[in-house]
C-alpha cells in the first residue's frame, strides 16, 4: 500500500508538473493573401491543426486554437495591422504569408517581439533570421540540384526564361556558377503577352535547352505556346522550376517524345503519404466546402504549411519536458518581447522528422534536409526517374528515359514517301493503292470539297430604303399614283354628287363647287398613299370606290416594302457567284483546278458522273493554269481572287478554321477516307486496324480531330451575321437617305412658298396699278408690306392691299374707324346720291361682297344701300 500511495503520489505530481508546463490552450495564427481563401493551402493548415487536436500524440493535454487572417496580396499596411491583432489575441506563433513581401514585414513583428514566424515561401534573403522557420528548401541548394541535372545531360547551350523580377535573383547562382564556365546561357524575361516572341528567338537560335522559371497560373499559356511553334518534339528539353508540374495539362506533349523535367517535394507514392490525402479530403468533405480537396495529390505549398504545423507543435512537445510556456501581455505598442520566445524557436529550431515534403531538418531556421524527386514526361504520365538531396547529388534511377526515344521493343521505319513498315500521312485509300499495299481501316473520313474566297459583302448605300422594292415597282407605283389622281379628278367633274353649293344658306344661289380640283385630287391621292388622312372626302359612290382601291392598293403596297424593308436592312447580304458543283460547272468566267498528280485529279478524270466530266473537261482544257503543284500555291491563288480550289476536305477544314478571307463552298463531292500503309501482308494491319477501331467508338479520334483543327487558338473569329439571333441596329448608312428626301422636300416647299409669295406680290401691283382709285405701290413695296403682314402676330389681320382698295376707294361705303381712333368729335357723313340699281357707282363689287360678308376688328365698311336694314340700337352704337 505505501508503495502504491507513493505511485499514486508520484503520477499526480507529474500531472501537475504537464499542466504547468504547457497550458491547456495554445493560439496560433494565420496570415494568407486573399487569393488563398479557401484553398488547398487553408485547408493543409486547418487539417494539420485538427489532426494535431484529435489524435492526442503530440500534445496529449494540450489543444491548438488558430486565428486566420487574410489581406490583399502587397498590401503590407493591413498585414501589419492584422499581424498586431494576432500579437494581441495572445498568439504564439505566426503562421504565413506566402507573399515574399508581406513575409518580410511580418517577420520583423515577430523579431521585435521574440514570436517564433513559421513561414512555408521561397526566401532570397541569406542573412540569418532568429526567429524564423521556413520550411522551403533553400534556394542555393535546389540551384545545386539544377546544375547537377543539366551536367547529368550534358547541356552546352540552355536559355533561362524567367517571369518575375527576383527569378533573376533566384537563379543567379545557376548562371554564374564555376562549374558552368563550358555552358552557353541566354536569359530572357518574358510574361503571357510575350511568350511566344521569346520562344520564336530561341527557335530561331537553335536553342534546345530551357530552363522555365514561371507563375504557376501562367503554365498553360506558356506551353500552348510551345505547341503553336511546334517546339514540342524529342530536339527540346525542359527543365521546370516548379514543384507542381504534376497538376498541368500535359496530355499534348507525351506522344511526340519532348523531353520535360522537373522537381516534387512530395512523394505521392509513399503510403503513409496517401494515408494523409485521403483523410484530407475526408476532412474537406465534412468542411462542406465547395472547393474538393484532391485525394491523390497535393501542392508543394499546402504541404509545407502542413508540415510547419507539425514542426511548432514537436517543438512545444520538447518545450514541455524542460521549461514553462507562459505568455505575458505582448502588444506592438510595447517594444517588451516575449520571454520564453527564445526557448521555444531554439526547440522547433532543432525538430527534426518526416514530414509530408520527406526529412525536415533546419540550421539557423534554413531547411538543409529534404529530398526532391525527378520527374520526368513519358508517354503515360510523369514518372519518377531520379532522386536528389544536399550533399548526395543526383541519383538517376532510369537513365533510359532520357536518352532513348521510346519503350518499344521493336524497331519500325515509318515514312511517308518510300514504301516501309508503315507509311503514316494524309494518303487515301482508292484502288490503285490498294493494289500493291494494305491499308488500314481508315481512321478519318473525308471528300472532295471547293475552296473559294469569302465574298465581299454590299456596300451600304444611303438609299438602301428603296431596295425592298425593285425600281420597275416604284416606277408602277409612281404611275399608278398619277393615273389614280387624274380618274379622281375625271370622274369627280362627272358625278353630280360631288358638286355642291358653297352658300347652303343661299338657296337661290347658282354658283357651285367641286371639292375635287386636280390639285386637290393628287393630295387626295399621296395622303393615302402615304397612310395619312385629309379634309377631302368622295361622296359619290364612283369617286368612293376609285378612293377604296386605291386604299387596297396602297396597303399591299406598304404592307410589302414594310415585311421587306427589315430583310435588306438587318440582314448583310453576302453574293455568292457559285453555290455548289453544278454552279461551277455550267459558268466559265471562274477557272478552279486541282492538286497536280493527286487522288483529287484521278477522281475528275475517271468519273462518269455528266457534272464532274464536264468540270475535268473544262480543267484540261486550261492545263496547266488550272492545276498547282502544292497546297499552298493553290490556297495563295483562291485568296487572289476568281480562283476555285477542289481540295480534300480536312485540309479544307483546317485552312478555312485559320483564315477567315475563306470558305467551303457546298457540300462533299465523294466519300473516301485516310488509312495507315503497310506493306502486302504485314502483320501490323489488322492489329492497326483494331486500335484504330476502338479509337473511333471511345470518340478519341473526333476529340483530337476537334483538338487539333478547332481549338488550337489560332483559329479566326468568324462575324456570322446570318446566323445571330437579333437583327442589327439600322444606321444613318442605312436609312440616312429617309431623312435626305425630306430635307429636300422641306427646302422644295419653301421654295414654292416663295415663289408663290412674290407671284402673289406681283398680282397685287398689277391690280393695283390698273385701278385708278388705289393709290399706286412699287413691286418692291408691295412685297415689303406683305412680308410685314406675314411676319406680325399682332395688330390688324387686313392684308394691306385689301385695306388700300376697300377702305380708301369705296365712295358707296361708310368708314367706321376701330375704337382706338374715334375723334372727340366724329365728323358728319357726306351726303350722297342715292344708288342706282341697289348699287353705288363707285363701289367694287367684289370688295362689297367681302365687306358685307366679314365684320372686322380694326375696321368695318358697310354699303349705304345696307346701312337701314340695321337695327336702330347697333346702328346707334355704331355712331358712338
Amino acid at each position: 500500500m505505501r508503495w502504491g500511495s507513493w505511485g499514486a503520489a508520484l503520477g499526480l505530481a507529474g500531472l501537475l508538473a504537464v499542466a504547468v508546463a504547457l497550458p491547456p490552450v495554445v493560439k496560433i495564427g494565420a496570415i494568407f493573401t486573399e487569393d488563398q481563401r479557401d484553398s488547398a493551402t487553408e485547408l493543409a493548415f486547418k487539417y494539420a491543426v485538427y489532426k494535431i487536436n484529435k489524435d492526442k500524440t503530440l500534445l496529449p493535454y494540450t489543444s491548438l486554437v488558430y486565428d486566420i487572417q487574410y489581406v490583399p496580396r502587397d498590401d503590407s499596411f493591413h498585414a501589419s495591422k492584422k499581424a498586431c491583432n494576432q500579437v494581441q489575441f495572445g498568439v504564439h506563433a505566426v503562421f504565413g504569408p506566402s507573399d515574399p513581401l508581406l513575409g518580410a514585414h511580418i517577420h520583423s513583428i515577430c523579431d521585435a517581439l521574440d514570436i517564433p514566424h513559421l513561414e512555408a515561401r521561397l526566401d532570397l534573403d541569406t542573412d540569418v533570421r532568429e526567429f524564423s522557420i521556413n520550411l522551403h528548401p533553400a534556394q542555393h541548394l535546389l540551384n545545386t540540384a539544377f546544375q547537377d541535372v543539366m551536367a547529368f545531360l550534358n547541356w552546352t547551350k540552355v536559355a533561362i526564361i524567367y517571369e518575375e523580377d527576383y527569378g533573376l535573383i533566384k537563379l543567379r547562382e545557376l548562371v554564374r556558377s564555376p562549374h558552368n564556365h563550358d555552358l552557353e546561357i541566354h536569359l530572357r524575361q518574358a510574361d503571357p503577352e510575350s511568350y511566344r516572341a521569346v520562344l520564336k528567338e530561341i527557335k530561331s537560335k537553335e536553342i534546345h535547352n530551357i530552363v522555365i522559371d514561371t507563375k504557376p497560373s501562367n503554365m498553360q499559356h506558356f506551353l500552348k505556346g510551345i505547341l503553336q511553334l511546334q517546339m514540342n518534339d524529342y530536339k527540346y528539353h525542359y527543365l521546370f522550376t516548379t514543384f507542381d508540374m504534376e497538376t498541368f495539362d500535359l496530355e499534348d506533349f507525351k506522344y511526340n517524345f519532348v523531353n520535360m523535367t522537373a522537381f516534387r517535394v512530395v512523394d505521392v507514392a509513399d503510403l503513409a503519404v496517401q494515408e494523409v490525402l485521403r483523410d484530407m479530403a475526408r476532412f474537406q468533405a465534412s468542411l462542406g466546402s465547395g472547393v474538393q480537396a484532391n485525394a491523390s495529390y497535393i501542392q508543394a505549398e499546402a504541404a509545407l504549411i502542413y508540415d510547419s504545423v507539425f514542426v511548432f507543435a514537436i517543438g512545444l512537445q520538447t518545450l514541455e519536458q524542460s521549461h514553462t510556456l507562459r505568455l505575458s501581455n505582448v502588444s506592438c505598442d510595447k517594444e517588451q518581447p516575449w520571454d520564453g520566445g527564445l526557448s521555444l524557436i531554439n526547440y522547433i529550431n532543432s525538430v527534426e522528422f518526416k514530414g509530408l515534403s520527406g526529412p525536415i531538418e533546419f540550421k539557423e531556421g534554413r531547411r538543409i534536409q529534404f529530398k526532391l524527386d525527378l520527374l520526368k514526361l513519358k508517354q503515360h504520365a510523369l514518372v519518377k526517374v531520379g532522386e536528389w538531396r544536399p550533399g548526395a547529388g543526383v541519383n538517376i534511377t532510369d537513365r533510359a528515359a532520357f536518352f532513348d526515344p521510346g519503350t518499344m521493343n521493336v524497331t519500325l521505319v515509318v515514312t511517308t514517301i518510300l514504301k516501309a513498315d508503315l507509311a503514316v500521312g494524309s494518303m487515301t485509300i482508292n484502288y490503285a493503292r490498294e493494289s500493291v499495299i494494305d491499308f488500314t481501316k481508315p481512321f478519318m473520313n473525308l471528300g472532295i470539297s471547293i475552296l473559294f474566297k469569302v465574298p465581299t459583302s454590299q456596300q451600304t448605300r444611303l438609299f438602301s430604303f428603296m431596295n425592298p422594292l425593285a425600281m420597275d415597282i416604284w416606277l408602277y407605283v409612281l404611275s399608278a399614283y398619277v393615273l389614280v389622281s387624274i380618274t379622281m379628278f375625271v370622274v369627280a367633274r362627272f358625278s353630280p354628287y360631288e358638286w355642291h353649293n358653297p352658300h347652303p344658306c343661299d338657296m337661290e344661289n347658282e354658283l357651285v363647287e367641286n371639292q375635287f380640283s386636280l390639285a386637290n385630287s393628287f393630295w387626295f391621292t399621296i395622303g393615302t398613299l402615304m397612310q395619312q388622312g385629309s379634309d377631302l372626302n368622295p361622296k359619290a359612290t364612283s369617286t368612293r370606290i376609285v378612293g377604296g382601291i386605291w386604299w387596297f392598293f396602297t396597303l399591299i403596297i406598304i404592307s410589302s416594302y414594310t415585311a421587306n424593308l427589315a430583310a435588306f436592312l438587318t440582314v448583310e447580304r453576302m453574293i455568292t457567284p457559285i453555290e455548289n458543283a453544278e454552279d461551277l460547272a455550267g459558268q466559265t468566267e471562274i477557272p478552279y483546278g486541282t492538286l497536280e498528280s493527286g487522288s483529287t485529279m484521278t477522281f475528275f478524270r475517271d468519273s462518269m458522273i455528266e457534272t464532274y466530266k464536264k468540270m475535268w473537261r473544262f480543267m484540261e482544257n486550261r492545263k496547266p493554269s488550272v492545276f498547282v503543284p502544292t497546297y499552298e500555291e493553290g490556297i495563295q491563288k483562291v485568296l487572289e481572287g476568281n480562283y476555285a480550289f477542289l481540295m480534300e476536305s480536312t485540309m479544307l477544314d483546317y485552312i478555312v478554321q485559320r483564315d477567315c478571307n475563306l470558305t467551303q463552298i457546298g457540300g462533299l463531292l465523294d466519300s473516301k477516307g485516310y488509312g495507315i500503309a503497310t506493306p502486302m501482308g504485314s502483320p501490323w494491319r489488322d492489329k492497326i486496324s483494331l486500335a484504330i477501331l476502338e479509337l473511333q467508338e471511345k470518340g478519341e479520334i473526333q476529340m483530337l480531330y476537334d483538338k487539333w483543327w478547332k481549338n488550337t487558338g489560332e483559329t479566326c473569329s468568324r462575324n456570322d451575321k446570318g446566323k445571330e439571333s437579333k437583327a442589327n441596329s439600322l444606321g444613318v448608312d442605312n436609312i440616312g437617305g429617309v431623312f435626305v428626301v425630306l430635307l429636300c422636300g422641306l427646302a422644295f416647299a419653301v421654295i414654292i412658298a416663295i415663289c408663290e409669295f412674290c407671284y402673289n406680290s406681283k398680282k397685287n401691283a398689277i391690280t393695283e396699278k390698273r385701278s385708278a382709285s388705289a393709290p399706286h405701290q412699287s413691286l418692291c413695296s408691295e412685297m415689303g408690306g406683305e412680308l410685314c403682314f406675314a411676319l406680325r402676330c399682332r395688330g390688324s389681320r387686313q392684308r394691306p392691299a385689301l385695306r388700300r382698295q376697300c377702305s380708301k376707294c369705296l365712295p358707296g361705303a361708310t368708314y367706321v374707324p376701330a375704337m382706338l381712333d374715334i375723334p372727340p368729335h366724329p365728323p358728319q357723313p357726306p351726303t350722297r346720291a342715292p344708288p342706282t340699281n341697289g348699287l353705288s357707282a363707285h363701289v367694287c363689287p367684289e370688295d362689297t361682297a367681302l365687306n358685307a360678308e366679314f365684320f372686322q376688328r380694326d375696321r368695318l365698311m358697310i354699303p349705304l344701300e345696307l346701312q337701314h336694314h340695321i337695327p336702330h340700337p347697333l346702328r346707334q352704337e355704331m355712331d358712338n
